[in-house]
C-alpha cells in the first residue's frame, strides 16, 4: 500500500515539472515587453505586474508541488511493510489520513500553478501592442475569454472528481488551517519559524510596494545612465 502512495506522488511530479519548465520559459521570453513603463495607462500597468506575479507564484508552486511529492514519497517508503492490515482501501486513503497537510501541498500547488499559468497567458493577450490590428485585438479578447472558460471548467471537472473534500475552497481552507497549526502556532516552538516568519512579512512589503510604485518613479535604463 505504500508502495501505491509513493507511485502517486512520484507521478504528479513529472507533470509539475512539464509546467515548471514552461512558466519559467514564458517568464524570461516576456520579461522585458512586460515591464511597466513610464507611460502605460493604470490598468497596462497593474495587469503587467499581476501577469509576472501569476508567472513567478506559478513556477514556485509547481517546484513546490514537486518537492513536497518527493518528500512525502520518501517517507511513505520510509515506513516499510505493513504487518499487519493497516485498514485502507486505496493509497490514497493511506495518504490522506497519515500526511493530509502534504497530500493538500502537492494537489493545491500542481493545479494552482496551472492555474496561475494559463491566468498569465490570459491577462498577456489582454496586453496592448502598439503595431496590433482593431481585428487582433479583438481576436486576443476571444482567446482570453476561452482560456477563463476552460479554467473555470477545469475548477468544475476538479471538485465534481475530488476525493475527501467537497470541493477545491475547502481544500484550501482546510490547507490554511493545518499550515497555521505546523508553523505558526507549533508545539514545540521551530526555531525556523525565526526565519520564514520574518522573510513572509517582508516579501508582503515588498509585494505592496511593487504594486503601488507610481509611474514617476519609474525610469528608462537611459535616465538612469545620464544620472
Amino acid at each position: 500500500m505504500a508502495f501505491d502512495a509513493w507511485e502517486w506522488t512520484n507521478a504528479i511530479g513529472a507533470p509539475a515539472a512539464l509546467v515548471a519548465g514552461a512558466v519559467l520559459a514564458t517568464f524570461f521570453e516576456t520579461r522585458e515587453e512586460c515591464s511597466p513603463q513610464k507611460s502605460d495607462k493604470p490598468w497596462v500597468r497593474n495587469l503587467k505586474r499581476i501577469m509576472r506575479m501569476l508567472l513567478l507564484t506559478s513556477f514556485i508552486l509547481e517546484v513546490v508541488s514537486i518537492f513536497c511529492g518527493t518528500m512525502t514519497g520518501s517517507v511513505l517508503l520510509g515506513h516499510g511493510p505493513a504487518k499487519v492490515p493497516v485498514g485502507y482501501t486505496s493509497p490514497l486513503q493511506l495518504i490522506h489520513h497519515h500526511h493530509e497537510f502534504e497530500y493538500l501541498t502537492t494537489q493545491i500547488c500542481f493545479l494552482q500553478g496551472l492555474i496561475n499559468w494559463l491566468g498569465a497567458v490570459a491577462v498577456e493577450l489582454l496586453l496592448p501592442r502598439q503595431s496590433e490590428t482593431k481585428s487582433a485585438k479583438r481576436m486576443n479578447r476571444c482567446l482570453a475569454g476561452w482560456l477563463v472558460t476552460f479554467l473555470l471548467w477545469m475548477l468544475a471537472f476538479y471538485n465534481n472528481h475530488l476525493s475527501f473534500y467537497s470541493d477545491y475552497t475547502t481544500m484550501l481552507r482546510r490547507f490554511f488551517v493545518l499550515f497555521v497549526s505546523r508553523y505558526v502556532v507549533a508545539r514545540p516552538f521551530r526555531p525556523m519559524s525565526l526565519l520564514y516568519g520574518p522573510s513572509i512579512i517582508w516579501s508582503s512589503i515588498l509585494t505592496w510596494r511593487a504594486f503601488k510604485t507610481p509611474p514617476d518613479e519609474d525610469e528608462t535604463f537611459d535616465e538612469a545612465k545620464v544620472e
